[in-house]
Parts: C-alpha cells; sequence; structure tokens
C-alpha cells in the first residue's frame, strides 16, 4: 500500500469514527429542564417508558440548604436517582425516591427507570418535584424525644435535616452508614440521648451503624462497623457519649 492508500484509508476510518459518535451522542436522550412558575414550590413534568431498558432524564437547578422532594408515580412500578452537582446522589423505588436537604448548589440530575424488581411495563409517569426555601432552623429535643420506639427510616424521612448534619460529619462514608441501616432497630433513648442502630442485611455482627444524638446541644456522634471493628466519627473526639460507647459494646 502506497503512502496515498494509507492517507485515504485513514481518513475513511476517521470519517467512520465521527458518523459513528455523533449518531451516538444524537441517540442519547437530552435531559428535560424542569422550571418552577413563579412563587411555585413544587412543578411536575411527564415522561414515558417503552420497557425495561429505556431511562427518562430531567434536570433541574437548587440552591444548598433547600429541602427537595422528588415523588414519581406510573402506570407501572419504577426507580429513581437523583445525582447531586458533586456526583454523588441518592435513589430508590418509586414513590418518594428523595425526601432531604441539598448539599450542593447547581444542576440535579433526575434518572427515571423502571423497576427491575417488577413485572416489565410501557406507559407513562409523572414526577413531581418539591423545594423548599432554606431553613435554619435545627429540630428541638421534642423534636426528637417523639422519636423513640419508633424506626430510623420514620427519623430520617421526617427529619431530612439530619441527613445533611451526617453527610457534613462522615464525608465519604455517608453512603456506608446508609448501607448499614437496611435492617433497622427501634431507637432507644439513652440518658440524654437517642440511640439510633442497624445494620447491614445477613451482616448484623460485623457490619453495623450506631447514630447518638445528643438532646442537650443536638450533636450527633457515629460509630460504623467494618469487618467488626469500629470507627468513630464526632466533630470533638474528646467528648465521645456513653451512650455510643455503651452501644458499641452490644447487649
Amino acid at each position: 500500500m502506497n503512502v496515498k492508500d494509507m492517507v485515504r484509508h485513514s481518513s475513511l476510518a476517521l470519517m467512520v469514527a465521527v458518523l459513528f459518535l455523533s449518531s451516538s451522542a444524537l441517540g442519547q436522550k437530552a435531559p428535560q429542564r424542569i422550571s418552577f412558575a413563579r412563587g411555585a414550590t413544587v412543578a411536575r413534568a411527564n415522561g414515558y417508558l417503552r420497557g425495561i431498558r429505556d431511562e427518562a432524564w430531567f434536570v433541574l437547578r437548587a440552591g444548598a440548604g433547600q429541602h427537595m422532594r422528588v415523588e414519581i408515580n406510573g402506570r407501572g412500578a419504577t426507580r429513581g436517582m437523583v445525582t447531586f452537582p458533586s456526583g454523588e446522589g441518592e435513589g430508590g423505588p418509586g414513590g418518594v425516591v428523595f425526601d432531604g436537604i441539598l448539599p450542593d448548589t447547581g444542576d440535579y440530575r433526575i434518572r427515571v427507570t423502571e423497576s427491575s424488581m417488577a413485572e416489565a411495563w410501557r406507559g407513562s409517569f409523572v414526577l413531581k418535584v418539591e423545594i423548599l426555601p432554606v431553613r435554619e432552623s435545627r429540630p428541638s429535643t421534642s423534636d426528637l424525644e417523639q422519636y423513640v420506639g419508633k424506626y430510623p427510616s420514620e427519623l430520617f424521612r421526617r427529619v431530612p435535616t439530619l441527613k445533611t448534619r451526617l453527610r457534613e460529619l462522615l464525608g465519604a462514608n455517608y453512603k456506608s452508614f446508609f448501607d448499614r441501616m437496611q435492617v433497622e432497630v427501634p431507637i432507644e433513648r439513652d440518658d440524654d440521648t437517642i440511640v439510633v442502630r442497624g445494620c447491614m442485611a445477613h451482616q448484623c455482627t460485623i457490619e453495623e451503624a450506631i447514630l447518638v444524638i445528643d438532646l442537650a446541644d443536638g450533636k450527633p456522634y457515629v460509630a460504623l462497623e467494618f469487618n467488626s471493628r469500629f470507627r468513630t466519627f464526632a466533630d470533638d473526639r474528646s467528648r465521645i457519649p456513653d451512650a455510643l460507647k455503651h452501644a458499641m459494646q452490644g447487649p
């Protein structure tokens, strides 16, 4: 093959690659941007899924400290994922897939798919997003005490500011904490604290999470168990409450 033929074949290969990449990019769905009417706190968007492999994307802009609630209702079982501007995210089965305080300012992306745990279907769905203004207030002692005897998931759902505080305290270990809340234990009171604990499914003796909240000042203290060894998280490690030490020692 002479030089001209080599150049011709190289140019042809380059054109094919460019066309392939262009067609792939065109095949991807552009996210639908969700906008709120002036003064409104709730916005809705409609979507359509054509099977288990299909997906729909939405994007909206929000600010750190705002409270966002994302709900999906479809003709069949759905699943949603909210990706933060930082790249982290949270999601779950359809219904309310996110309900908490936002950690970042920027564009939040929402991915909607059919649930892989249910029968495939084809049809429409409605995405409902509610965003409330920034609120600086912290839950009062009486707010927290009322959850004694209830399960942690109810506490986190009804007091979303706790998630924001845990994200600040745990950093990269935030996901590990909630991974260890798959099996929940009713919340207990120990002196002037409440004790929230759970464990990873089928790993309750070696992968646990313990959250102790001081009712005097609302400060959280966390212990995460990795392969039967605890690691503690606190703003001031010299003030680890006795309740957390007792919980790490077990019954």
